[in-house]
């Protein structure tokens, strides 16, 4: 039988790997919201079913999920809209636009279709990660 000093040290260690993550761990957690956000994010982007189809690609289908570019990877995941696409055109910008209007638009309000994505989703998305991040833990628990 193990003293009580090993026996605690072997529970501490178990537990502290529950409560800290690694890099890869917290990116698979926030990847399974990301999913869940950009969902809402496409279903939320107005989209005209009378535009002519060109080059270039609907906004509700430049929506993306990853890290940002330039930035080192530290377990966070960013939703949003292309800057860089096939097609050569800054989605994001036009995004920006639409959602939070401009002084020529009819609307110089905007559209805020984005900002109601977030605010809706919140919800599914804080679910989906602690979801995931209970998976994780049972996981490493049996580890």
């Amino acid at each position: 039988m193990e003293d009580f000093e090993t026996q605690m040290n072997k529970w501490l260690g178990k537990i502290g790997g529950l409560a800290n993550l690694t890099i890869e761990e917290r990116e698979e957690a926030n990847t399974a919201a990301a999913e869940v956000l950009k969902k809402s994010i496409v279903k939320a982007t107005p989209r005209d079913d009378k535009r002519k189809l060109g080059d270039i690609k609907h906004l509700a289908d430049s929506v993306v999920i990853g890290n940002l570019e330039g930035t080192k990877s530290n377990g966070d995941i960013a939703v949003g809209y292309a800057t860089k696409s096939s097609d050569n055109v800054n989605h994001a910008r036009i995004a920006r636009f639409q959602n939070d209007g401009t002084a020529k638009m009819p609307n110089p309000k905007g559209l805020h279709f984005y900002d109601r994505a977030l605010a809706d989703s919140k919800e599914d998305v804080f679910k989906a990660r602690n979801d995931k991040l209970a998976e994780i833990q049972e996981r490493k628990f049996k580890e």
